[in-house]
């Protein structure tokens, strides 16, 4: 039968050639067989197919997106809302620009503007999406930063832009800002955080149901302590 001499010459190439690939480090992809079909081998010979089998496990196990660091199209739209309200004053308690915002009202409505339903306060934020290291050089546009002071509970969270800066409702700066992390300001903010939660990843939502993150009874958040601009 030609598929029995096919492949016994398959085997015996798989068993007799010597392959050397060199590869990035990457996971490795495994292939799964579940069914097999009458191979069409024609001109080809088994040794060729067997090179193609593994150049296609070796090519699965590559990857360009798992840690590319680049925001999901949900983030971007995120801060292009979070701009418009740019200049909006600080009000303890405000949650929308006609009011003024404080920290969590400001995040609560931007991601409101995009269909995520956030909790009202950054303490309940702070339990949204998925846990990121709460150190600058892990964050994506898009991610919340959160921040306490001393052994105090979480008591401000603002929105990461990308390239070093956040945009939030600070009442140290009066209102809906940016602040460069770099700067003598900013440095309070990198102190002080300790925690970060990414939302979306690929446009997809990582929020949990606002049920599940609502905490009763919870006070407004209190002004942050940071240094004035300058």
């Amino acid at each position: 039968m030609h598929v029995r001499g096919a492949n016994a010459a398959l085997q015996g190439a798989m068993r007799t050639t010597s392959l050397t690939v060199t590869a990035p480090v990457a996971p490795i992809c495994f292939l799964v067989v579940t069914g097999c079909a009458q191979p069409m081998m024609s001109n080809r010979t088994a040794g060729s197919v067997a090179g193609d089998i593994l150049s296609s496990i070796v090519l699965a196990g590559t990857s360009s997106s798992s840690s590319s660091g680049r925001p999901a199209p949900a983030a971007t739209r995120v801060i292009g809302t979070a701009e418009q309200y740019l200049g909006v004053p600080y009000k303890w308690g405000g949650s929308s620009p006609a009011s003024g915002f404080d920290c969590s009202g400001y995040v609560k409505y931007v991601y409101g503007r995009q269909g995520v339903q956030l909790p009202r306060t950054s303490r309940e934020q702070a339990r949204a999406g998925a846990r990121v290291t709460p150190e600058v050089s892990s964050l994506r546009q898009g991610d919340l930063m959160l921040f306490a002071e001393g052994r105090n509970p979480i008591s401000h969270v603002a929105i990461y832009a990308g390239g070093g800066r956040i945009i939030h409702s600070s009442s140290s700066g009066g209102g809906v800002r940016y602040d460069d992390l770099r700067t003598n300001r900013g440095q309070w903010y990198v102190q002080h955080m300790v925690a970060a939660r990414r939302l979306a990843v690929d446009g997809r939502s990582l929020v949990q149901s606002l049920q599940s993150l609502t905490i009763p009874n919870l006070p407004f958040d209190p002004p942050d302590g940071a240094p004035p601009p300058r």
